[in-house]
């Protein structure tokens, strides 16, 4: 089971990743039950991964407060690598 920085880590990186902030991920997609399976190990880094990517193109919505208004995902920081042909 991850420890609480793992997780924190885990969050980091896919923040990165996706281009949102992991305390947007954390306040705004993981509900408390969310964060608890993922401390207990039964949400594995692909599945959050991929619940992250189809969150992030639809708008980051606010899963755990629907009062508040959806956010828009910044820039992204880092371009796709895209490997140079060797021909």
């Amino acid at each position: 089971m991850p420890t609480r920085d793992e997780c924190k880590r885990i969050l980091s990186k896919l923040g990165f990743k996706h281009g949102v902030s992991p305390n947007i991920i954390s306040t705004h997609l993981l509900s408390i039950d969310d964060k608890n399976d993922m401390l207990n190990g039964m949400i594995s880094i692909e599945e959050l991964d991929c619940h992250v990517k189809v969150w992030v193109k639809n708008g980051c919505p606010d899963y755990c407060a629907s009062e508040r208004e959806p956010i828009k995902p910044p820039p992204r920081l880092v371009k796709p690598f895209v490997e140079w042909d060797k021909g």
